[in-house]
């Protein structure tokens, strides 16, 4: 059995949880419920993410304490992950006790390391709203690729990374005009100190390939210092006068180390002992980061060099995903191209979106296009046509000639056993991230038990005939084996598939057939989508 811990990246404090974060979360969801469904010990963690000038200008505009603010987004982000099954172990906010120790004993740490620099830095200032203006309220032109309207840390054309003023250009978000430059001291970290370490952990940790090249590219060249202090006003925790005076801990450290204190957290109100058995320098436990390719550089470059610095182990492999798309748009709330966990529920069913977006994910670091039209069909295709298609043709035999009960033999247990065969294959396909390929396996299988049923023509069959019981119930056992195999993906319906069946969908079932076995009345388990419903989402 494994033990393993797993994280997203941190939903901001600032707005609505929408489907960009559903893609993540569902893709950790499935990956994890996989796990569990085998027998290991998984512990799955998250938290918005609370601190940050977007905080403090956020309840600012809303008239509300920024504590309150949080509190309530919490409250509000929590509902909706668990609105689409997202089956979390535990979730809170970056703004905790735990954490806050946390950021002292780092701050500590680096400092007895010698690996904190103070620097006067000049950066961009809004006059208009006397504040310094973090890099994502700064957009410009890309000094490199010449990307029109790009964020002041990256680019999101060409991925590159660069210093904020080298944007051409420049505009604060807040004042849509020109910001001026001015002087401040900051607290910068030594990160070259740990690059050979970290270019060890990138050839021996579980990364894509794309992902690896793109570190070591990185890595190739000289790090930067980082700068982890930001100056006032801002939300989130102060760092002690010993180090620096009136400055806050950047956002994204205590976000990182918040990997570290909710597990903390957790453990401590669990009354569980494990903490130093996963994050120990030799633990032998996993650790796994799943997360969009934005935020490469500071899983990749940051959080190596926090954990080295604290003497904790490296995490045993990043997830790196792509962006979602809707109809090949960037999502975008001017362009009604902007679509909300909550908006989406209002219309259509959790489990239906978290199909698709694991029928596009794969091993590799390609932006999802959610294509409406192509959903509407994936889903009436694959769910409806294919998969309960199959339980539907065969429940009224069942239910109409022998009671809703299962015969004591299988008509071809042969057939039977060829599904059961793959689930080494399917199970290996989700555990090593090949999603769609998953799928596009199940899929063939429903393609196969309904032109079995079809070549077998049951309706042809004597209606109290021991060999339409048996080839019902073969059918029947055929449909369970699916059935486990997609339960990680599609919760709800499996659920209601439950419900039915009168059984609970676990890798157990593959052991042998259940025969003899009482079910419920069949009743429809899914329905078709209309398109319809797909228009009024955009309105």
């Amino acid at each position: 059995m494994k033990n393993i811990l797993v994280t997203c990246a941190l939903p901001y404090s600032n707005g609505p949880i929408h489907l960009g974060h559903i893609l993540e979360h569902v893709q950790a969801d499935v990956w994890v419920r996989y796990q569990k469904l085998l027998g290991n010990n998984v512990y799955f963690l998250c938290s918005d993410d609370s601190h940050g000038t977007a905080i403090l200008l956020k309840s600012r505009e809303l008239n509300i304490n920024p504590k309150k603010m949080i509190s309530k987004l919490y409250l509000e982000h929590k509902q909706q992950f668990l609105n689409f099954n997202i089956s979390h172990d535990f979730y809170c906010t970056t703004h905790n006790k735990y954490n806050y120790l946390f950021s002292l004993y780092y701050i500590k740490k680096i400092s007895v390391l010698g690996l904190l620099k103070k620097k006067n830095i000049y950066q961009f200032y809004d006059k208009y709203h006397n504040i310094f203006l973090s890099d994502r309220f700064v957009i410009g032109k890309c000094p490199l690729c010449l990307s029109n309207r790009q964020y002041g840390d990256s680019c999101n054309v060409c991925g590159n990374i660069y210093n904020v003023l080298d944007l051409i250009n420049p505009i604060s978000i807040l004042s849509k005009k020109k910001p001026f430059l001015k002087n401040s001291e900051h607290l910068f970290l030594n990160i070259n100190f740990f690059r050979k370490k970290i270019i060890s952990w990138v050839h021996n940790s579980l990364l894509q390939n794309e992902v690896k090249n793109q570190l070591l590219m990185w890595l190739n060249k000289n790090i930067n210092d980082w700068n982890i202090s930001r100056d006032v006003p801002y939300f989130g925790f102060k760092i002690p006068n010993i180090y620096i005076k009136s400055k806050y801990f950047y956002v994204w450290l205590d976000a990182l180390l918040s990997y570290i204190s909710n597990f903390k957290y957790f453990c401590e109100i669990n009354n569980l002992f494990l903490f130093n058995d996963f994050w120990n320098i030799n633990s032998k436990y996993e650790l796994y980061h799943f997360i969009g390719k934005d935020i490469l550089y500071f899983h990749g470059l940051l959080w190596p060099s926090i954990l080295d610095s604290m003497n904790f182990r490296k995490p045993s492999g990043l997830i790196v995903h792509g962006h979602l798309k809707i109809n090949s748009n960037k999502m975008s709330k001017s362009n009604n191209n902007f679509i909300t966990s909550k908006k989406w529920l209002k219309y259509l069913d959790s489990d239906s979106l978290r199909y698709f977006l694991v029928s596009k994910l794969s091993n590799h670091i390609n932006d999802i296009d959610l294509c409406m039209d192509e959903f509407l069909n994936k889903i009436n295709s694959d769910i409806v046509n294919k998969y309960i298609n199959i339980i539907s043709r065969i429940s009224v035999f069942i239910d109409n000639y022998f009671n809703s009960c299962l015969s004591n033999n299988l008509y071809d247990f042969k057939f039977y056993k060829y599904f059961v065969n793959k689930s080494i294959l399917i199970s290996n396909m989700f555990l090593n991230f090949d999603y769609s390929g998953a799928l596009i396996k199940i899929c063939d299988f429903c393609d196969l038990v309904n032109s079995y049923i079809n070549d077998k023509k049951p309706w042809l069959m004597d209606i109290k005939s021991i060999k339409l019981h048996e080839f019902c119930s073969t059918i029947i056992n055929i449909f369970i084996v699916i059935s486990v195999y997609l339960s990680p993906v599609l919760p709800d319906l499996s659920s209601k598939i439950e419900k039915y069946l009168n059984i609970k969908l676990t890798w157990k079932c593959l052991n042998k057939p259940i025969l003899g076995h009482k079910l419920n009345k069949y009743k429809k388990l899914f329905f078709r989508i209309d398109s319809l419903l797909i228009k009024k989402i955009y309105n």
